[in-house]
């Protein structure tokens, strides 16, 4: 699913929202929209570097239901410049917050584009208690049978994560 998704942010890095939180069991929920696409993803964290999850792509839900912000999602890069620019102010909160306004205001780039650059902004990503709240009651369904999946999974081949040790 995450492959999926980088695909198509490669070809349209434009309009994209990603919004982040955890269920009620602890397990992370991803959301991302792009134009009228979405796309829900839920995973438990394994280890510091390893995730496993499950995903779907969700039908009629607009980045417009999610009400989350102004700024679209992307990778935008940031130059040796700016990089200074950045250096020379860390200890004015106003005028870091003028240049991330400035960054936020450009174009997002492909993935391909990004590693050609010195640094990269990535984001925003928009972090909510529960971040499909929003979405219709159909999905309910829907949480719950990626939740009981991801539980089984979990509990298949990660127990070790979830057990006290002795």
């Amino acid at each position: 699913m995450r492959r999926e998704i980088l695909r198509l942010y490669d070809k349209d890095p434009l309009d994209w929202k990603v919004l982040v939180g955890r269920d009620r069991q602890g397990f992370y929920d991803l959301l991302f929209t792009h134009k009228s696409d979405a796309w829900q993803v839920k995973e438990y964290q394994v280890n510091p570097y390893k995730f496993v999850g499950l995903g779907a792509r969700l039908r009629n839900i607009s980045a417009d239901r999610l009400a989350v912000g102004e700024y679209a999602f992307g990778l935008r890069p940031i130059d040796i410049d700016l990089m200074k620019e950045l250096a020379n102010v860390m200890d004015d909160p106003h005028q870091m917050n003028d240049i991330a306004s400035r960054l936020l205001r450009e174009k997002p780039i492909t993935t391909q584009e990004a590693v050609q650059n010195p640094a990269i902004l990535h984001g925003p990503i928009f972090q909510s208690s529960n971040p499909l709240e929003t979405l219709s009651a159909a999905h309910t369904k829907l949480d719950e049978k990626l939740r009981k999946q991801l539980q089984q999974i979990v509990r298949r081949d990660y127990r070790h994560t979830i057990m006290p040790y002795l």
